[in-house]
């Protein structure tokens, strides 16, 4: 009986310990700023996010971060050339299952199960700051 409940303990603390060395499996991609080609009055921007296989989560890591520029090439891209209807969908399923697609490619193997989009917001071109996020010189020294 005291072997059973010392085995059962044991099993308990490696799982909690597990739970409490456990990383975020979502990555950040970056803020996106896009205008579409159709719609020259505003612009969109929101913060992209991948959720990483589990069991993947090194490799997924280590390939977006080698892989961030080109996925966000083709992802402004292809954001500006949007078909209208999906920027009207509150829940952007078409943006997100496109960007995956994106992702996907560019990862070459299934390392991501799913964009999340956050901090979606569509402003009149008037009110946005067309200034480089950070100063060329910044970038220059960095």
């Amino acid at each position: 009986m005291v072997v059973v409940h010392a085995a059962l303990i044991g099993y308990m603390r490696s799982r909690v310990s597990r739970l409490t060395h456990l990383n975020t499996m979502v990555v950040e991609m970056g803020s996106y700023r896009f205008q579409p080609v159709n719609d020259l009055t505003k612009v969109y921007l929101f913060k992209l996010h991948a959720v990483v296989d589990p069991t993947k989560q090194r490799r997924g890591e280590e390939r977006l971060q080698m892989m961030r520029m080109q996925i966000r090439e083709t992802a402004e891209q292809t954001l500006r050339q949007v078909d209208p209807r999906w920027l009207e969908d509150p829940t952007q399923n078409q943006i997100r299952d496109r960007l995956m697609q994106i992702v996907h490619k560019h990862l070459e193997e299934p390392l991501v199960q799913r964009m999340l989009i956050t901090d979606w917001l569509e402003l009149p071109l008037q009110s946005v700051d067309l200034q480089f996020d950070t100063p060329v010189q910044t970038l220059a020294l960095q």
